[in-house]
């Protein structure tokens, strides 16, 4: 998870909780307007913003952050010493966290609740997501949602549940940097697959290919990188194994 805040909240709040915490990076600035850019290059999670510096300008750009698709969700806390300017952004914002300063050592507890809360939910929600955020689009998958990636011509096309493919201005190998873990898998040194939505493995050709309910499209998987997706595949039938949806793969291969 990666928490964005400007300097002085660190002085006003425990953000210990934070720093302690495995996969969250802290980025903290004296003036937002010079990385204003920044948030165009990076996925931050949580947005903790002093108020009273600032308080206009900041109001503004968090509306402008709340606009923009890639950000419109994301969970904000707004502190400030002054009632009005938190009343003020109340009225310009979406729903925010408020924080009236000075923080109480029970108030500091319910904002490390807050925090942690939003760490569980990155956890189980946000990793499960695939971004890609350039210049002129931003593109957003669900991994539930994804069946399989293919590399073209130094681009990636993505194709999903609903049959639909996009295709990505990014290397193969920078998909493959970018996928959360234990999610997606490599099958062949150009495909990568979901193994929740194969429906079948099929071994009767040179080139073993996989299938996924709801298309006719198929994904390659080499020799070098059979037995890992079968053992995944299988793990997955495992724990879904109650449902209608079974995959169909000979069982002999998992002895």
């Amino acid at each position: 998870m990666q928490c964005f805040f400007n300097n002085q909240i660190s002085s006003m709040c425990d953000v210990a909780l934070l720093k302690n915490k495995k996969d969250t990076q802290i980025f903290s600035y004296d003036d937002f307007h010079t990385e204003i850019n920044y948030f165009h290059t990076e996925n931050i999670h949580l947005f903790l913003f002093f108020l009273d510096n600032q308080p206009h300008d900041i109001i503004q750009f968090i509306k402008k952050l709340q606009n923009d698709a890639k950000y419109s969700n994301h969970p904000m806390a707004l502190f400030s010493y002054k009632k009005e300017y938190l009343y003020h952004a109340f009225f310009e914002l979406k729903p925010f966290q408020p924080v009236l300063l000075p923080i109480s050592k029970k108030n500091n507890a319910n904002l490390m609740e807050y925090i942690d809360f939003y760490y569980k939910m990155y956890q189980t929600s946000y990793k499960k997501v695939l971004e890609f955020d350039f210049s002129s689009c931003f593109y957003r998958f669900q991994i539930d949602d994804i069946l399989f990636a293919e590399a073209k011509n130094r681009k990636v096309l993505i194709r999903t549940k609903d049959d639909s493919s996009t295709e990505i201005p990014i290397t193969f190998h920078h998909l493959l940097e970018q996928i959360p873990e234990n999610t997606l898998i490599q099958s062949h040194r150009s495909f990568i697959i979901n193994p929740c939505n194969v429906s079948r493995i099929d071994k009767g050709a040179k080139h073993w290919t996989a299938s996924f309910y709801n298309t006719n499209k198929k994904a390659f998987i080499s020799r070098a990188y059979r037995q890992a997706t079968l053992d995944i595949v299988f793990i997955h039938i495992c724990k879904s194994n109650n449902t209608e949806c079974y995959p169909m793969i000979d069982m002999y291969y998992f002895q």
